[in-house]
C-alpha cells in the first residue's frame, strides 16, 4: 500500500467494532481477574489501561507491514520485518518510558520489600512517599542506578522484549488477514464489474433490434426517412458502444443517448409522439452508471406510446436531491403486459442489484391513463 492507503486502513481499524470489542473483552477479563484474586480496586488509569493497550496494539501494529510503497496490499516479508522492527521498538520504548514516568512498579504482583498496604497489586502501581535516604521502594531505578542515569528498571526490559516480539507477530498476522480481505473484496468487485459489463453488453443488441424492427416499415413507405434513420442508428450504436465499456458516465452522456434514441422514434412515430422534458442541464456533470434512463424511455415507447392508435405523451423528469438522483419516466397508452418484465427492465433490475440498490430503487405503477416508472440512484454529492 501507499502511505495514503495505509493511513486509511489504519483509520478503518479504529472504526471496526471488533477492535473495540476485543479491547473491551480484554479489559473486562483483566479487571475481573483482579477482583477474583482479591486485589485492591484499581484507579481509573489502571481500569482503562488494558483496553487502551489492546486498541493501540490492534491499530498500530499492522501499519509497517502494510506499507509497500506501491499498489500491493502488503509489503514482502523482508521489507515488512525491516520496517516493523524499529516501529515496534519505538512503540515499546514509549510504553516503557510511560510506565517509568507513571512510577509503575516492576513487581506487578505480591508485596515488595517496603511496599505499603495495597502497593504492588495492580497493573501499574505507584510508589508511596520516600521514607529514608535509600532508594525509593518500587522505583524504576535499582540500587546503585542513581549515579548512572539508568531510567528503566532491568525487569522492564524483559517485559519490553516480550512486548516487541508479540507486537511483530501480531502486526504480521493482522496485516496478512487484511491483505486476504482486501484481495477477496477486489475479486468480488472484479466479478461484479465483469457481470455489469456483460449486462450492459446485452443492452446493445436489444436496443438495436428494437430500433431496426421499427424502421423496416419505413424502407418501403418513406425511403428518405429510412436513410435519415439509418444515420441516426449509427450514432446510436456508437453511443451504446461507448457507454457499454464504462462503469460510470456523466448524466449528460445519458441525455445524448436518449436524444438519439428519440430521434429514431420521431422518424417512425411522427406526430404520434409528444414529448416533455424536465431535465436541468446543471445535473449533466453528475456521474451515474450507464444505460439507466434509456431502458425506461424505450419501455415507455415500445409498450405504451407506439401501441396507442393516436400515439401518446412521454414525460422525462430528472431531479437531484442531495446525494440521490430521482428519475421519472411517464407515458400514456395501454398498460404494459407482464408488470414490466421485459428484457430491458429485467436487465436494469439486475444491474441495480449489483450496485446494491435493492428492488425498491425501481418502481413501476399505473396512475390513471399514465404508466409511471421511477428510479432512485445514489450519486456522489
Amino acid at each position: 500500500m501507499r502511505a495514503s492507503a495505509v493511513l486509511q486502513a489504519t483509520w478503518q481499524r479504529t472504526r471496526r467494532p471488533r477492535t473495540w470489542g476485543a479491547a473491551l473483552l480484554f479489559g473486562l477479563a483483566w479487571n475481573g481477574a483482579r477482583l477474583l484474586l482479591g486485589w485492591p480496586g484499581p484507579d481509573l488509569l489502571d481500569l482503562l489501561a488494558p483496553s487502551l493497550w489492546v486498541v493501540l496494539f490492534l491499530v498500530l501494529a499492522p501499519l509497517p507491514w502494510q506499507w509497500s510503497g506501491d499498489e500491493a496490499p502488503m509489503a514482502g516479508p523482508l521489507r515488512g520485518a525491516v520496517q516493523a522492527l524499529p516501529w515496534m521498538a519505538a512503540l515499546t520504548l514509549v510504553a516503557l518510558l510511560a510506565l517509568t514516568a507513571a512510577g509503575a512498579s516492576p513487581m506487578p504482583m505480591g508485596r515488595g520489600p517496603g511496599a505499603g498496604p495495597g502497593r504492588g497489586m495492580g497493573m501499574m502501581e505507584h510508589g508511596g512517599p520516600r521514607r529514608g535516604p535509600g532508594p525509593m521502594p518500587g522505583s524504576m531505578m535499582g540500587p546503585g542506578a542513581e549515579g548512572h542515569g539508568f531510567p528503566i528498571h532491568p525487569r522492564f526490559w524483559a517485559l519490553g522484549v516480550a512486548h516487541l516480539c508479540f507486537g511483530l507477530l501480531l502486526g504480521w498476522v493482522l496485516a496478512d488477514r487484511e491483505r486476504a480481505e482486501f484481495q477477496e473484496a477486489a475479486a468480488r468487485r472484479a466479478a461484479k464489474e465483469a457481470q455489469t459489463r456483460a449486462l450492459q453488453g446485452q443492452m446493445n443488441p436489444h436496443v438495436l433490434f428494437n430500433a431496426i424492427s421499427g424502421l423496416t416499415e419505413l424502407v418501403r413507405e418513406d425511403p428518405a426517412a429510412a436513410e435519415a434513420a439509418l444515420v441516426n442508428l449509427s450514432d446510436l450504436l456508437r453511443a451504446l458502444l461507448d457507454q457499454g465499456s464504462r462503469l460510470r458516465v456523466p448524466l449528460g452522456d445519458e441525455r445524448r443517448l436518449v436524444e438519439r434514441h428519440l430521434a429514431l422514434e420521431r422518424i417512425r412515430l411522427g406526430r404520434r409522439l409528444r414529448e416533455r422534458w424536465d431535465w436541468p442541464a446543471g445535473l449533466d456533470a453528475t456521474e451515474v452508471p450507464p444505460l439507466m434512463i434509456q431502458p425506461l424511455v424505450e419501455n415507455a415507447l415500445k409498450h405504451g406510446v407506439s401501441k396507442a392508435v393516436g400515439g401518446g405523451e412521454l414525460e422525462v423528469v430528472v431531479r437531484g436531491e442531495g446525494t440521490r438522483l430521482h428519475i421519472r419516466v411517464a407515458n400514456t397508452g395501454p398498460a404494459p403486459d407482464g408488470e414490466g418484465k421485459g428484457v430491458g427492465l429485467a436487465n436494469l433490475r439486475e444491474r441495480l442489484d449489483l450496485l446494491g440498490a435493492g428492488p425498491e430503487a425501481l418502481r413501476l405503477r399505473r396512475e390513471g391513463d399514465w404508466t409511471i416508472a421511477e428510479l432512485d440512484l445514489e450519486v456522489a454529492p
